[in-house]
């Protein structure tokens, strides 16, 4: 079969996943065309699908990683942490749209050496990652921050469910705790959700990161 034969139905599919409004389908089919060679055209369908990612896509193509919560209130509080731009580095080590702890990179083993470096006359954090992730990728890439925003969210799950159950049900900051304001928090304070829970002065000090909680908590 000669290269135009073959082409003509590679343009087909490219043009008809081009038309979905899915992006989880898009990369389903960018990650089978990267697969078989075309890594130029996968980059393609994935820039469309981070594009109707932001661009404010139907909730239900945000599939939920948490048991008990719908793919709808999952899609709400992905879209309430996403508070960054794709590709800053805060000066406290968070990167992104989900503006993702370097540190929680490192807990969830995507990274290692954490630490704040001098460019051009300024500090600026980064890690080694473990590859085929790098900071420049990690930076360009929205698919791969809401994956690893995800996956962190998975895990802080079952850290909260299995060391501070007992907090969900009671009022915090005059609002009923449930799963997704303690996952805010997490996110935002990583190990510190401990101390946050206990000491209503921490609540007081970390003023944005209780704003987290205000917002999320009863999502789900």
């Amino acid at each position: 079969m000669n290269a135009t034969a073959q082409a003509g139905p590679l343009v087909e599919y490219v043009k008809r996943t081009l038309d979905l409004d899915d992006p989880e389908e898009i990369d389903r089919r960018a990650d089978n065309l990267s697969g078989i060679g075309y890594a130029r055209t996968a980059d393609h369908l994935r820039e469309k699908a981070a594009l109707l990612r932001r661009s404010g896509a139907p909730a239900s193509t945000y599939r939920s990683p948490i048991p008990g919560a719908s793919d709808e209130q999952w899609a709400r509080f992905a879209r309430l942490m996403q508070t960054g731009e794709l590709a800053t580095i805060t000066p406290s080590g968070q990167v992104g749209l989900f503006q993702t702890r370097l540190k929680r990179l490192e807990d969830l083993g995507l990274a290692r050496g954490v630490r704040r470096e001098n460019h051009h006359g300024g500090a600026t954090w980064t890690a080694t990652f473990r590859p085929p992730l790098t900071m420049d990728r990690l930076l360009a890439d929205p698919i791969a921050q809401y994956r690893i925003f995800a996956a962190s969210m998975k895990g802080y799950r079952e850290d909260i469910l299995g060391r501070h159950r007992a907090a969900l049900g009671t009022t915090i900051e005059g609002q009923p705790a449930t799963l997704s304001g303690l996952l805010a928090v997490a996110h935002h304070a990583g190990p510190a959700l401990s101390s946050w829970l206990a000491s209503q002065d921490d609540r007081r000090r970390f003023a944005k990161t209780t704003a987290a909680y205000h917002s999320a908590t009863g999502v789900f």
